[in-house]
């Protein structure tokens, strides 16, 4: 398993307190730094590494677009959700010995788009999408699985999100009717192999 190093974060604007795992593997490429949000308010920070580390700083620019990988056209084609650039970047490393085709977006309406032009056998989707200041992204975890019902697709769908409890989550009978065949945590230094388990299990991959 990647190691991995903690980040300790505490958000500038909303006083939220939060810790990431960076795989170590992952810093050495990313140059000037990679970005993340703030689980709670979206807040922009830099994650970079450091004299003493990975550090975490402010920043204003938005997310860079992820670079998608090449793999057989053969794959089952898995879509992944998420206005987190690093969330994006920790998965897709986790994910690259899998054989899956992994499509990225980062909004819901992103997401509608690459769904209309291609066929998907797993929706994976963070909880919380809506970004205040991007007026095109208005569209929760939630909805952007309704609306995928409603279009009369049965894809089954896997959420990811930063919540510390999601025994309330899964709980709820609303999930089981948009299809929803499991939750992974976000912030454990080992949500991206739980993940990686959970699309096995999804799509029955040996």
């Amino acid at each position: 398993m990647p190691e991995k190093e903690p980040v300790e974060i505490k958000c500038s604007s909303c006083n939220t307190r939060f810790r990431l795992w960076i795989p170590a593997g992952l810093v050495s490429g990313w140059g000037e730094g990679e970005r993340v949000c703030c689980i709670k308010c979206g807040s922009r920070f830099l994650i970079k590494k450091g004299i003493e580390g990975i550090e975490a700083v402010m920043a204003g620019e938005e997310p860079l677009a992820t670079p998608q990988r090449e793999v057989p056209q053969s794959c089952n084609s898995v879509l992944l959700v998420d206005d987190d650039r690093l969330s994006l970047a920790i998965a897709s490393s986790t994910l690259s010995d899998m054989s899956v085709r992994l499509v990225t977006a980062k909004s819901g309406e992103e997401a509608l788009e690459k769904i209309d032009e291609g066929d998907f056998a797993l929706v994976i989707t963070d909880l919380h999408l809506k970004n205040p200041g991007d007026p095109k992204s208005r569209m929760d975890g939630e909805d952007l699985l309704r609306s995928i019902a409603s279009s009369g697709k049965p894809i089954p769908a896997i959420i990811t999100t930063g919540k510390e409890i999601i025994d309330d989550l899964e709980m709820d009978p609303k999930w089981l009717d948009l299809r929803v065949r499991g939750f992974i945590q976000k912030g454990n230094p080992f949500w991206g192999e739980e993940l990686k388990q959970k699309i096995k299990e999804v799509l029955e991959l040996v």
